[in-house]
């Protein structure tokens, strides 16, 4: 039986490879949104997490709430399973951009497939912010729209707010905000034949079929393109979510990416800063994700602004006269390769290393199906690098008493990077980005002490304890 599973995650900072997800909220209904079931999944922060203060002032987490939950790798077979529930359709709002990424790597450091989700049992995933970015161009009557500083909004808390949702708890907590999706989903819902339509922007069949069906009406030396408008909420209301793009070709190393170029942007190609290549930028798709492409029909085109579209049209005659330019520039892209990264810490390292083999699945079945005080035993047989190291991580962040005196060594050597200002001691991500350490958090916490000129009486017992915890760390 097909169904939703609606869900939310609330996090110890922003950075999908190295933060950790604190709360899993999900309610699961019938494709008439129904209810099912719904649970709550609290789990306790890691010894090696230095929490964002911003993050833990938005969601409003306290250490006492954590220390009740359950420790990271028995959350994440726990959720692994939920999301793999024959016929599972996982959407949140934004999940596509944030939790679904948070999901991945969770499952990765954890031995657990980071995509069967996706496409195994029966199940898929989707995103109801792309959908309602749909609505809010297309059908705006549909809801009321907030507004903050004379600026239109999509965050979910404002339009549950606007709209009177009835939910059962504070904003940004998970459990409440998936409830306020459910009710924006309802609303979304009446409107049957947009939400259908929507629903296939998910499946990556016939995403593409609908991308590949588009004409080519545009013609640059005898080579036609097609010239479609993208919509995401990531463009802002400025161009009401909507931008003219051209459609280059996929990218050679990364099959499952096209590749298109803005067209209301002020300098295409880079020309007028007469830019090298590698200083350009494309917009890089993957079917079925957050980004949504529709024909240039002229219905659709009028919805841009006027500056959107004259910006389109000069911008096209520009590649006309550029052609030798404009081709050089796409040959550049579509042969792109994202840079290796020296020193990468192996939790970070799903997209370098790519996919775990059989042989790597078989030994992580082995160390999953061994109890817990077997679990170093069965460590020091494994023959991957890969999954001996993510392997002995678990220990040392979930069974610190079963694990060796070695282990807890290297462990706390790991923990002392995170009080370290060396360069050498950064931990380094997948973007080239570092793990956020000691010194990063107790200067976010000055900034926020600055800026939060008077805070409440919350948030001031917030950061005291996340100042004294940060120190102790």
């Amino acid at each position: 039986m097909k169904t939703y599973l609606f869900y939310d995650t609330e996090t110890s900072g922003l950075n999908h490879a190295f933060d950790q997800i604190l709360t899993f909220a999900c309610i699961r209904t019938d494709l008439e949104l129904n209810e099912i079931d719904r649970q709550t999944i609290t789990i306790r922060l890691r010894k090696d997490i230095v929490p964002s203060p911003k993050a833990f002032l938005t969601h409003g987490l306290t250490y006492n709430e954590l220390e009740l939950g359950i420790n990271e790798y028995e959350a994440a077979q726990k959720i692994h399973r939920i999301v793999n529930t024959p016929g599972t359709i996982s959407l949140g709002y934004n999940s596509l951009g944030f939790d679904d990424e948070f999901l991945r790597f969770l499952f990765y450091r954890n031995l657990l497939d980071p995509y069967v989700h996706q496409y195994g049992n029966g199940c898929s995933r989707m995103d109801v912010l792309p959908i309602t970015v749909i609505f809010k161009v297309f059908y705006p009557s549909c809801l009321k729209w907030p507004q903050v500083e004379g600026k239109p909004s999509l965050r979910l808390e404002l339009i549950s707010r606007e709209n009177n949702f009835v939910t059962s708890g504070r904003a940004h907590e998970a459990l409440n905000d998936v409830e306020a999706l459910i009710e924006l989903s309802k609303v979304l819902f009446q409107q049957k034949d947009i939400w259908k339509y929507c629903l296939d922007f998910f499946n990556k069949q016939r995403d593409e079929v609908r991308i590949n069906s588009i004409k080519k009406d545009f013609s640059v030396q005898n080579k036609r393109f097609r010239v479609c408008l993208m919509v995401s909420a990531s463009f802002g209301p400025k161009v009401n979510y909507l931008t003219p793009v051209i459609y280059l070709g996929q990218s050679m190393p990364y099959q499952n990416q096209s590749l298109w170029l803005r067209l209301d942007s002020d300098d295409i190609l880079g020309l007028n800063a007469d830019l090298d290549l590698n200083d350009t930028f494309v917009t890089r798709k993957r079917p079925a994700d957050e980004l949504i492409v529709l024909p240039a029909l002229e219905r659709f085109w009028n919805k841009m602004p006027g500056s959107s579209q004259q910006s389109a049209n000069a911008n096209m005659e520009k590649i006309c006269r550029h052609r030798e330019k404009f081709f050089e520039f796409i040959e550049y892209h579509r042969m792109y390769k994202y840079p290796f990264v020296p020193g990468l810490d192996p939790d970070a390292a799903l997209y370098q290393d790519g996919f775990f083999s059989s042989q790597e699945k078989k030994q992580s079945d082995l160390f999953h199906k061994a109890p817990d005080f077997r679990k170093q035993e069965i460590l020091n047989k494994l023959k991957s690098p890969r999954i001996k190291i993510l392997a002995g991580r678990i220990l040392d962040r979930n069974f610190e008493e079963n694990a060796g005196q070695t282990r807890k060594t290297q462990y706390h050597l790991y923990l002392n990077r995170l009080r370290s200002s060396l360069k050498e001691d950064l931990i380094i991500g997948y973007k080239n980005d570092i793990k956020f350490n000691c010194n990063q958090g107790l200067q976010e916490l000055k900034e926020l002490e600055h800026g939060l000129l008077n805070p409440n009486q919350d948030q001031t017992r917030m950061l005291n304890w996340l100042k004294d915890y940060i120190k102790k760390l």
